[in-house]
This record gives C-alpha cells, sequence and structure tokens, in this order.
C-alpha cells in the first residue's frame, strides 16, 4: 500500500470498497490489516452471501439410496438435501465452502455442485493409475469463494509402505508425493508434484496400501486428510510441498475409537471419540520452528447427559426440534409405499448461543446403553454435533458444557429398510455459498445425461 494510499480517509476508502463486487471485496480484506479492519468495521462484506455459518448437514446412511439432509430451516431462501438437479448422483462425497462433491450413479461420473445457487459441473473422468492396477484413492474438493470461483478435485493415493520399495527406510516417506489435480479453471486433469517438508525421518506413520481415509478439510490453502491409521498427510498448496503429521498422543481407547478431523474457530481440530461415548478434542498448533503437534483443549463424557435422550428413543416417530431431517428417502423412495409423498415443511430460527440449551446441572444420573457418535464441527464455533445412539442430533458447546438438542435424525421406516447395519456412514456439515458466479455446466455432458 502506498504512503498516499495510507494518507486517504477512511470514508473515502470504504466509499470505494462497498462499491466492489461481494468476492472482490472479501479479497480485500487480505491487502493489509487497515483495509480488513475498515471492511470489517463498517459491515461492508456481504456475509449472506458467503458461506459463513452452518445451514444443515449431509448425512451418508447405509442402505438408503440417497443422502439424507437435517437443516436448520429458516424464513429466507431455503436448501432442499434432494440434489434433484444434479443428474444421477448417489452420493455426498465431500463439502467444502459451500460447494459439494457428489458421486453420480454411473461409473466413472463425478460432479461439482452448489445447493444454494443449483449450479452444477459433472468432471471428466478420473486419470487411470500409471502402474494400471487398482490404487486406491480418495477424492477432495478445494475451494474458496473469497480467493476464486475457481474449484480443484484432488486424488489422493495411498503412500506406499517403505517394505515395498527398494529404497532404505531413511529415505521414507518418499521425497516426491505426485498427485491428480481437476482445475475448474483448466477443465482437465494435470498432474502435481508436493515435495516432503521437514527431511526423512528414521521414524514415521505411514498409510498402508489400500488404507481407508476417514476425513479431510481444506482451509487456508492447505489440504489435510485424516487417515485411518491416524496419521495427518497436509499438503500446501502455496509451496507445493506435503508432511505427515502423527496421531494425536493422547488418542487410546479401550474397546472402540475413531478419529474425526475438522475446522472450528481458531484452526484445525482433531475429535477423538471412544469406548462408545467418550470424547477428546485436539487443536493442532505450529510453532514458530515450524513443528506441528496437537494440543488436547477438551474432555467429556456423554454418558450421564445421553440418558435424558433415552425417553425419545421412538423410531417411529420425527420428535420435532429446531432442526428437521428432510426424509429424503421416505418422500422420493417410498420402499412399498403406493403413494408418493410431499413433505411437510416447517420454519424455524435455530440460535446457536441460546436456544434449546441444556446445561450440565440438568444432566441425569445413570447408565446409558446407546452411544454418543461424534459427526462434525462447527466451522466458526467451538461446537461438536452428535450423533446419540441414532436418534438425535445434539449441538455440544465444549467451552460451556452445555448441550442442545436439535431434532431427531432417525429416517422414517429406517428400521424395516437397514436393520442390523443402521448407520450413518459418513456426515458433513454444510455452510451454504450464495456466490452465483459456478464455472459453466458442460452442456455437452447435460445433454448426454438427459438424453440417458
Amino acid at each position: 500500500m502506498t504512503t498516499a494510499g495510507r494518507e486517504l480517509p477512511d470514508d473515502l476508502i470504504a466509499d470505494v470498497l462497498r462499491r466492489l463486487p461481494p468476492r472482490s471485496l472479501a479479497v480485500s480484506r487480505c491487502v493489509c490489516t487497515a483495509w480488513r479492519g475498515l471492511v470489517d468495521a463498517r459491515r461492508l462484506l456481504r456475509v449472506d452471501l458467503l458461506p459463513r455459518s452452518v445451514g444443515g448437514i449431509f448425512l451418508n446412511y447405509c442402505v438408503l439410496y440417497s443422502p439424507e439432509f437435517l437443516s436448520r430451516p429458516t424464513a429466507g431462501p431455503t436448501i432442499s438435501g434432494d440434489l434433484e438437479f444434479v443428474p444421477g448422483f448417489s452420493k455426498v462425497v465431500d463439502h467444502c465452502n459451500g460447494l459439494l462433491l457428489v458421486e453420480g450413479t454411473s461409473r466413472g461420473h463425478d460432479y461439482v455442485c452448489n445447493p444454494a445457487t443449483r449450479r452444477w459441473a459433472r468432471l471428466p473422468p478420473c486419470p487411470v493409475p500409471r502402474t494400471g492396477n487398482f490404487c486406491y484413492r480418495i477424492k477432495c474438493l478445494a475451494y474458496d469463494p473469497t480467493v476464486s470461483p475457481h474449484f480443484e478435485v484432488f486424488l489422493i493415493p495411498s503412500l506406499p509402505h517403505p517394505s515395498s520399495h527398494p529404497q532404505p527406510q531413511s529415505e521414507w516417506p518418499p521425497s516426491s508425493y505426485e498427485l491428480q489435480v481437476f482445475s475448474s479453471k483448466t477443465g482437465c486433469w494435470e498432474e502435481r508434484s508436493f515435495v516432503l517438508e521437514g527431511g526423512h525421518l528414521e521414524e514415521w506413520v505411514f498409510v498402508p496400501e489400500g488404507g481407508r481415509v476417514v476425513d479431510k478439510l481444506y482451509w487456508r490453502e492447505e489440504l489435510y486428510v485424516l487417515c485411518e491409521i491416524g496419521s495427518v498427510l497436509r499438503i500446501s498448496m502455496s509451496n507445493a510441498k506435503y508432511r505427515m503429521v502423527p496421531k494425536p498422543s493422547d488418542a487410546e481407547c479401550e474397546h472402540h475409537g475413531c478419529l474425526c478431523l475438522g475446522r472450528s474457530e481458531k484452526g484445525v481440530y482433531c475429535a477423538f471419540n471412544h469406548d462408545w461415548h467418550g470424547l477428546r478434542i485436539f487443536l493442532l498448533n505450529e510453532s514458530a520452528g515450524g513443528q506441528l503437534q496437537w494440543e488436547l483443549k477438551h474432555i467429556v463424557d456423554f454418558r450421564s447427559f445421553a440418558r435424558k435422550l433415552l425417553a425419545r428413543e421412538d423410531y417411529s416417530q420425527q420428535h420435532k426440534g429446531p432442526w428437521m431431517l428432510q426424509d429424503i428417502n421416505y418422500y422420493k423412495y417410498p420402499y412399498g409405499n403406493s403413494k408418493h409423498k410431499e413433505p411437510v415443511k416447517d420454519k424455524f430460527e435455530w440460535n446457536s448461543d441460546d436456544d434449546d440449551v441444556l446445561n450440565t446441572e440438568d444432566i441425569v444420573e445413570g447408565s446409558y446403553v446407546g452411544y454418543a457418535h461424534f459427526i462434525g464441527f462447527h466451522p466458526y464455533k467451538e461446537i461438536a454435533f452428535l450423533d446419540m445412539g441414532l436418534t438425535r442430533a445434539v449441538a455440544y458447546h465444549w467451552n460451556t458444557s452445555k448441550f442442545q438438542d436439535l431434532g431427531s435424525i432417525y429416517p422414517k421406516d429406517y428400521h424395516e429398510i437397514a436393520g442390523h447395519v443402521a448407520e450413518i456412514e459418513t456426515s458433513f456439515i454444510y455452510t451454504p455459498c450464495w456466490m452465483e458466479d459456478f464455472p459453466q455446466n458442460n452442456l455437452e455432458a447435460q445433454i448426454e445425461d438427459q438424453h440417458k
């Protein structure tokens, strides 16, 4: 910023900035601290267009044909979790700042869509691995509407185990990590190379061949991928480097445990959900020397609180709450019902600070045979979303140890369809983005899909 620019009155700068389109205005916040403070103090940014609040949760249920959407209905524009505007989608694969990466019913057909604006684009078929053999890959979506209207999709392969490579142990992880990346700007896949950051180590946490990835997130030009064994793969776009971060040292359990990655108020968090009702929350800190380590922020046991919801465990009824499950499968795919049903539309507002809050003083002592399963972080507040025995969704404010009963998350007739395999496979906390600009749909692909 020039000297003359610094001498301009704030009122004049604000008058110029407010004439910018929403994305350009958002980018202007990154110019300098003074501009960021000016934009925020004058409330110039159209926060209603950018992904700044939680609008719902997409839930992939075992056996069900289509994902369900637990939504926070408002008096304003509504979001449908049906995604019927996307041709032949079957599963939500990833979410990033208002965009969804969805899997098509036809093999090899993937789409990126915006549920708020109902815009979509079909991706070209994924490139075949160079080895010609099957190599497990997870698809990760990277999108930041404050920087660019374009998105990228990364294919993350498993890192080969050192025992399968002739190089010495000290040469692992590999010095270079090649990834296939799709860019909506170019409209094609390309190979990018990321260099190992931090040098070779004697002891390392490896991703096993074919290892299942359980979570991922994109934040501040860095992609974080949490693998089943607990190590986090961090890929930096700005310097084309990667590194592996070991799992939190306190993530040990007696019977059952899983790690979940997410973004919350202060950065990158990891939730360790263990022994069916315990939860530990860690924050990833990076020191001045570049060292990454997990800091334990919170520990809680949900058994006593969960007993309060035991009386509501009636699978045959949908108990209302501030949030409502849209029951897309029940209404769209009636499973034996002779008539197509129309969902009931309710209007509610959810206040994440004080609506329907249950204090720790309300805890009922006693045992609880169900479980509390972590389903995601609130990206802007220190709130964890929980699945209580597959019956209720709960928002847990870990700073104040308060709970909010959001509503039922058990799909209608689900017990008759899924039986003993009833469970939520994956979940994605959805933040609507009302930006209208979106990479143009592939008209040829649209026509092709419509004639199939």
